[in-house]
């Protein structure tokens, strides 16, 4: 039975649910209907995108809380999600870290995830969390993200040039390295030398190692060097939740 609290009756009603939904096949459908139909690329005065920024907001937290709030008994179409990745139960959730890309071009938080990657995205995680923020790993000007890093509510996705897609959830991750690739030591001279000639374009490489010691992604350019700087930011303190809890 769907949980009947005074809560998610309203987060139904914003999904346009009702009262009647009791699968959570049937808030995934609304979720996707109601993502697409506020999302902020289809409005385009600078009133109508900042009201449908924060109705795209709204309309995420209540999918994350309808599921959340209705665990028992519900089949989940999201395959091959490590139980790692399951939503923590709402009386254990903590505020999320602050993560902020400057408008850093392929990088989205919240609400500026293009529309056409919403899809992508919940196929990877489905009721599983929620996206924070996307990087587009790819380089390329049009948005295919053929390779990318997703921010969850609870662990990191990335996709790889070989397509190979790999999780880990925030209390799995080991090691960040965030490094000057001008003066780092396992760096050829001759390439520390045109660096510091060139004196342009980003400078740092981000590699994010799981506990075992593995390499899970490496952030290197043309992603800029103020977006490594925020995911190492974020993903410390993330780990440093999982500690604390």
């Amino acid at each position: 039975m769907a949980c009947a609290c005074d809560k998610c009756v309203a987060h139904a009603t914003l999904l346009g649910l009702g009262r009647g939904a009791t699968t959570r096949a049937a808030i995934h459908k609304a979720y996707r209907r109601a993502a697409k139909s506020w999302h902020p690329d289809r409005f385009r005065t600078e009133k109508t995108r900042a009201d449908a920024e924060e109705r795209f907001k709204l309309i995420q937290v209540a999918f994350r809380e309808l599921v959340e709030h209705n665990p028992e008994g519900w089949s989940d179409p999201t395959p091959n999600v490590p139980e790692e990745f399951i939503a923590a139960p709402p009386g254990n959730r903590v505020a999320e870290p602050k993560l902020e890309f400057g408008g850093a071009r392929g990088c989205y938080v919240g609400a500026k995830i293009p529309a056409r990657a919403v899809d992508m995205i919940y196929e990877m995680i489905g009721s599983q969390g929620s996206a924070l923020a996307l990087v587009d790993l790819s380089g390329r000007r049009a948005r295919e993200f053929s390779q990318f890093l997703i921010v969850a509510t609870h662990g990191l996705i990335a996709r790889d040039a070989l397509q190979i897609v790999s999780l880990v959830s925030y209390a799995d991750v080991g090691e960040l390295r965030l490094f000057d690739r001008r003066t780092d030591a396992g760096t050829e001279w001759l390439q520390k030398m045109l660096w510091k000639l060139a004196d342009s374009g980003p400078m740092f490489a981000l590699e994010i190692l799981r506990r075992d010691g593995s390499l899970f992604c490496a952030v290197d350019n043309p992603i800029e060097d103020r977006v490594k700087t925020a995911l190492y930011r974020f993903v410390q303190e993330k780990k440093q939740q999982q500690q604390r809890n």
